[in-house]
């Protein structure tokens, strides 16, 4: 497939243009977090079942795959819970929305697709299924789920917010397997960890980081902190720490109502990242106008690996 080119002379102008190459790609697009409850219910019921999607969908419409964080269960009666509530289950009407967003792979490796327990973690598995969705990832164990292979790229996921969830050496194992067993498949290791709201990644996260790409992880991809933490090279790969929220109703920051989106060109020899700063009001993410974009990644570049900071500050890095 051939990608969209979205920026010109190194950024976007403001719409889409189709792409000149003639190489083709696989292009994959990274969100972070899916949160379709509390206030994402209330403007959908308010709104429409697409509206969460319906100002960004035009991004994922060309991609081999969209992969998001799906921050919760989907389940056939969902409860009524208060509007502060940290326990989370999503109508099964969201398939519709996620499907029209081109959503083709979503994590459940997260501390909250639990909420509805395994009867709820059975249903969200069966509606996605049914939906065309594939999933990767378990919210306890790192030995179910963890591992799937998509449009030829490998994808593993683990959830790392509990104190009994896999432990960094069980991850590594299963790192250092599955490069063992496919040497030629570009490897993604997604991780749900870190600290809320903390714009810099912690020890904990930076020392797992590291382990698993000194065992092959060609790139990791992060969420749960609802903001957007600095991205690092490291033995020439690329991690990124936390892409924050996509769709939440995290309304009492401007950080939480920020996030990245990130778009992989993936060629045979080389892999292109071009960096999609996202406004997210009332639930609903957006494309940020191109000055906020360049103030947004200005401030990313300056807390990010010294070595990416002209590359990300012009929204590319190769």
């Amino acid at each position: 497939m051939i990608f969209f080119v979205f920026f010109l002379t190194g950024f976007w102008a403001g719409s889409l243009n189709l792409a000149d190459y003639k190489e083709e790609a696989k292009t994959i697009f990274f969100v972070g977090d899916i949160m379709l409850d509390r206030g994402t219910e209330y403007y959908v019921e308010k709104n429409s079942i697409f509206y969460p999607i319906e100002k960004i969908a035009y991004l994922f419409k060309e991609a081999d795959i969209v992969y998001g964080n799906l921050e919760g269960p989907i389940v056939e009666n969902p409860p009524d819970f208060p509007d502060d509530s940290f326990t989370f289950a999503f109508l099964k009407e969201n398939l519709q929305m996620l499907s029209f967003g081109k959503f083709n792979l979503l994590s459940l490796a997260n501390n909250h697709t639990f909420n509805m327990e395994n009867k709820g973690l059975e249903e969200t598995k069966e509606f996605l299924r049914g939906a065309g969705i594939d999933f990767v990832g378990h919210p306890f164990y790192c030995q179910e789920d963890y591992l799937i292979e998509k449009e030829g790229v490998l994808f593993l996921s683990f959830n790392k917010t509990y104190p009994f969830n896999c432990s960094n050496e069980e991850i590594v194992e299963i790192v250092k397997n599955t490069k063992e067993q496919y040497p030629d498949k570009y490897l993604i290791v997604t991780f749900h960890w870190g600290e809320e709201y903390q714009l810099k990644s912690s020890f904990v996260q930076k020392e797992l980081a590291h382990l698993v790409i000194d065992e092959g992880a060609d790139l990791i991809i992060g969420s749960h902190p609802h903001v957007v933490q600095e991205i690092e090279k490291y033995k020439d790969k690329l991690i990124f720490y936390s892409l924050g929220n996509f769709i939440f109703d995290q309304y009492f920051s401007k950080e939480t109502q920020q996030g990245l989106t990130l778009g992989l060109e993936l060629y045979q020899d080389r892999a292109v990242f071009k960096l999609f700063p996202i406004q997210i009001y009332l639930t609903q993410p957006f494309l940020m106008e191109k000055n906020e974009a360049e103030d947004f990644l200005l401030q990313l570049a300056e807390r990010s690996d010294n070595s990416l900071k002209e590359e990300i500050k012009n929204g590319i890095i190769n």
